[in-house]
């Protein structure tokens, strides 16, 4: 197994593991709880784990993590699947833990006993977690702690033959009660629940916890390393502990934690996105207000944008906030490179061309960072219409758009001179009439009239109506970390966003009907669009991913 440059503590540890023999290489997992969708901060871990195993030569596997019936659902693992492989990953291989390692793990449990290190405990669940003590005080032993092998031996097996019901008894490890690490005093590890599984069916009534399930399962699949946040930091002596008294095998797993991922005014906790989605407060998992990988991809978010702006804020252990900003500056350079041009207008002011008879073709580039995205045919007519913003009667300093007796170019047409104002009845612009420049075709310019502004247009013989989504924060903005509100008893009324969408009606270029759902686009000198699976034929409609500029400047 090579051995890299570190660029990050995890790599330290790793090349230290490696020099010294404690691993002959680099395979790691992800292993989700199927559910809920996943967010953000669970690219962070998906990224981690894919990309270091992949530095050094490794790889790493996709581990459905389905050890609770009452929770899991097939639709949340099939999501899984898709979000993987939109991000690019492919795992060495995809385990459903309930189909591969549930026996192996029954088998581990009854050893346990066998060896004295775990009991069937009789106790409620109050009155074990009243026995379990403080951080500052002892816990108080089970009156069942010692009781014989053999009995505690065949009530398990009668837990797994159908004879008690959910709360009646559990196995819990034999460890201390006076631990200083509450999750070291005799944790359960095996409980009675009679919930149909979305994949077993009935075949199991019994169920292993995660912290007894989670170690045993990176064993049994050869995981050298398993990565995952500082919220598990408190487990690893019981996941040790689970190892060392389970796995007697060279090599076992090694967990090491990073710093989770928080970001600015977002919402990521999987149990609070669950009650804005069931509560509808929005349109659903997806939507594109959402931190949710599908609702962040509905939006038009690129895989590849999400992974380098996890990748730029590095691996540490110390939790940090970090600004929706950070995240936008990876998208918008992603989109720069990749999205094709159209020309759209959102608020539409009429423009005649008194001294044009005859609409005119003209080519429009696709994407000029990209050679090969080519162009496409558009109009220059008659009729036209541009931005209101792009012409002012009382213009402010520098201001480089269309004034009256000014001029300015049309992209990929002509230049324009502002001839008239045309005002209706209240008193408001109702056009303009202009004339073009027939020397100044774009491209084909050779009248050394000097323009300063560029502004984009639909021609009214090439335009239809589309729909345009504009998101602001789902939370409002004094609200920068919405979990930590909702935990502390706020209403999802209290910090929602009352106008968090807004639908508006948009004149786009007949090029785009040809657009497919998720094709992304930059509306020239608005933003990043994507289309939105809730178009029609006769209906596109377009979300805002994400505005041209902004004023986030990454760290170098």
């Amino acid at each position: 197994m090579k051995i890299i440059e570190p660029s990050n503590f995890i790599e330290e540890e790793i090349n230290k593991d490696l020099e010294n023999g404690k691993a002959k290489e680099v395979i790691t997992r992800f292993p989700p709880e199927p559910s809920g969708y996943w967010h953000i901060g669970h690219c962070k871990a998906i990224t981690f784990n894919f990309e270091i195993a992949k530095k050094y030569g490794g790889y790493t596997y996709l581990r459905m993590d389905d050890t609770n019936p009452t929770k899991e659902d097939g639709d949340f693992a099939d999501s899984y699947l898709a979000d993987l492989k939109w991000l690019g990953y492919q795992p060495k291989k995809l385990i459903y833990a309930s189909e591969a390692y549930f026996e192996d793990m029954y088998h581990f449990a009854e050893n346990l006993i066998k060896s004295g290190d775990a009991y069937i405990d009789e106790q409620s669940q109050e009155e074990v977690s009243k026995s379990r003590g403080t951080l500052t005080t002892p816990g108080t032993e089970s009156p069942y702690r010692n009781r014989p092998v053999e009995e505690s031996l065949q009530i398990f097996r009668d837990m797994r033959a159908g004879k008690y019901d959910d709360g009646q008894v559990v196995l819990r490890a034999k460890i201390d009660m006076a631990h200083p690490n509450m999750n070291m005093r005799d944790p359960v590890i095996y409980r009675v629940q009679k919930v149909k599984h979305y994949r077993t069916g009935n075949k199991w009534c019994i169920y292993p916890m995660y912290d007894f399930a989670h170690p045993l399962e990176d064993a049994l699949e050869g995981v050298t390393f398993s990565l995952c946040d500082m919220s598990f930091e408190d487990h690893r002596p019981l996941y040790n502990w689970v190892l060392e008294k389970c796995w007697k095998k060279p090599y076992p797993p090694r967990q090491i934690e990073f710093a989770r991922l928080n970001l600015e005014n977002v919402l990521l906790g999987k149990r609070f996105l669950r009650r804005v989605v069931n509560e509808k407060k929005v349109m659903g998992w997806d939507d594109p207000r959402l931190f949710t990988l599908v609702g962040m991809r509905r939006r038009g978010f690129t895989a590849k944008g999400i992974k380098d702006f996890i990748l730029s804020a590095g691996v540490t252990k110390a939790d940090a906030t970090v600004p929706q900003s950070a995240l936008n500056f990876h998208i918008r350079n992603d989109l720069n490179n990749i999205a094709t041009r159209a020309m759209v207008v959102l608020d539409p002011l009429k423009v005649v061309i008194t001294n044009l008879d005859k609409s005119e073709e003209i080519e429009i580039e696709n994407n000029p960072n990209d050679e090969n995205a080519g162009s496409h045919k558009s109009l220059f007519s008659r009729e036209i219409f541009i931005e209101k913003e792009d012409f002012s009667l009382n213009p402010p300093p520098k201001y480089n758009r269309l004034v009256e007796g000014g001029i300015v170019r049309l992209k990929g047409a002509y230049i324009i001179r502002c001839d008239k104002v045309v005002f209706n009845e209240n008193g408001e612009i109702d056009h303009l009439e202009c004339e073009y420049l027939p020397e100044t075709k774009s491209g084909q310019d050779n009248s050394g009239i000097k323009c300063k502004g560029t502004i984009h247009f639909v021609s009214a013989e090439n335009y239809f109506p589309v729909t345009i989504r504009e998101f602001k924060n789902l939370f409002k903005e004094e609200i920068t970390d919405p979990t930590k509100a909702l935990i502390e008893g706020a209403s999802l009324d209290d910090i929602l966003e009352p106008n968090s969408l807004v639908n508006r009606t948009a004149y786009a270029e007949n090029f785009l009907k040809t657009a497919k759902v998720e094709d992304r686009f930059q509306f020239m000198r608005k933003g990043y669009y994507c289309l939105d699976k809730d178009s029609t034929a006769d209906n596109l409609i377009f979300n805002l991913t994400i505005n041209l500029k902004d004023s986030f400047k990454p760290t170098k």
